[in-house]
């Protein structure tokens, strides 16, 4: 489990499950975005999107709960951050 994973999951439901818009706005390419993810619900075991096809349309149960954890993470990361340079 990495941030990149994280960052992966936060900007997908941020952006409405447009892998496209996500892959940019991280600086990536799409299948890297899609890598990242299926990697981490491999890690866990879990289904972090609900599929349809290859498009994500939502979060499963599991996901909605993981959610707030990931916020949670990325928001303490960067405190951490800020913390280093003050």
């Amino acid at each position: 489990m990495n941030f990149q994973q994280l960052r992966s999951v936060r900007e997908t439901v941020r952006c409405g499950f447009n892998l496209t818009e996500v892959a940019a706005m991280l600086y990536t390419s799409q299948p890297g975005v899609s890598r990242q993810i299926r990697e981490l619900e491999e890690e866990l075991g879990i289904d972090i999107f609900v599929r349809a096809g290859k498009r994500l349309t939502g979060l499963t149960p599991p996901g909605e709960t993981l959610l707030p954890i990931i916020e949670r993470l990325l928001a303490d990361a960067e405190n951490l951050r800020r913390a280093g340079a003050a």
